[in-house]
């Protein structure tokens, strides 16, 4: 098997993290893979990029040449072929049109909410690669607003466990400073 071309949209977009897990791996570029958008699914809390189908959408991506022994590392991290499976996709890399292989998230996941460390890899990924982060910040909101309204539907809110005992949660007394040096890292740049 031969070196292929492996296209990133989430944690691997970060370039120190690709230099750590798959060691022989070669930035090749940056492009969007068209009529698909970002999502996070999987978890509740703790949930993962994968990209869907969705006509008019973009996602902004990275391109890796990698070796068999990069593949075989990223299909382990990816949970292949239980949590993730591959399949080609196009990606326009300047007037470029190239195929490359990606994961996507097993169809059954959740939507759900990226826990504050992923997010933070995946920021520091967009901004290693020069990609607009307003392209993540808005896959978070919609991800969240599809996770609550999956909770309203299937009437699950109620089984969310949410305790007041460690005061995690703000009383209705509560408020928050303006200043934006208090608002944890993952929230910044984000608006609701």
């Amino acid at each position: 098997m031969s070196k292929r071309l492996y296209v990133a949209y989430g944690s691997n977009l970060n370039k120190a993290q690709m230099a750590m897990r798959c060691k022989t791996s070669k930035f090749y570029g940056t492009g969007v893979i068209q009529d698909y958008e970002l999502q996070f699914k999987g978890a509740q809390y703790g949930a993962y990029a994968t990209i869907a189908p969705k006509p008019g959408a973009f996602v902004p991506v990275a391109v890796w040449e990698i070796e068999p022994q990069d593949e075989k590392h990223l299909d382990r991290y990816e949970g292949y072929p239980s949590h993730y499976f591959k399949q080609d996709v196009s990606v326009q890399i300047g007037g470029e049109e190239i195929h490359a292989m990606v994961y996507v998230m097993n169809l059954k996941m959740r939507f759900g909410m990226p826990a504050p460390y992923y997010y933070q890899t995946v920021y520091e990924g967009y901004k290693d690669c020069g990609l607009d982060t307003n392209v993540l910040n808005q896959a978070v909101r919609d991800s969240m607003q599809a996770f609550y309204a999956n909770c309203r539907d299937d009437e699950t809110l109620s089984e969310l466990e949410i305790e007041d005992e460690d005061d995690e949660y703000p009383d209705e007394d509560d408020t928050f400073s303006e200043d934006e040096s208090d608002v944890p890292d993952f929230f910044n740049g984000i608006t609701f």
